[in-house]
């Protein structure tokens, strides 16, 4: 099974970088079976869309308004994507 963890956010953009942070924080910390790759997308937006072929689990980690306290975190699946993410 291909797994991608996929980090979205660019600090060079007035981003929180989230994302990219994340990504290069578990790349440091821990070590992954050939299976699973990490990926820093940073903000390319549609430019990621070869690297999501042959990908069977996806894992997006990035910042979003929610409305909420820092630091809470949300798992979004299926219809609760906000329609701009889908």
């Amino acid at each position: 099974m291909a797994i991608l963890v996929l980090g979205l956010g660019n600090l060079v953009m007035t981003d929180d970088a989230l994302g990219s942070r994340m990504v290069a924080e578990l790349e440091k910390r821990y070590l992954y079976p050939e299976s699973v790759t990490l990926l820093d997308g940073g903000t390319l937006g549609l430019d990621l869309l070869p690297r999501l072929e042959g990908v069977d689990k996806l894992l997006v980690i990035d910042a979003l308004q929610m409305g909420a306290a820092p630091g809470e975190l949300f798992r979004l699946e299926g219809d609760e994507v906000p329609r701009a993410f889908a």
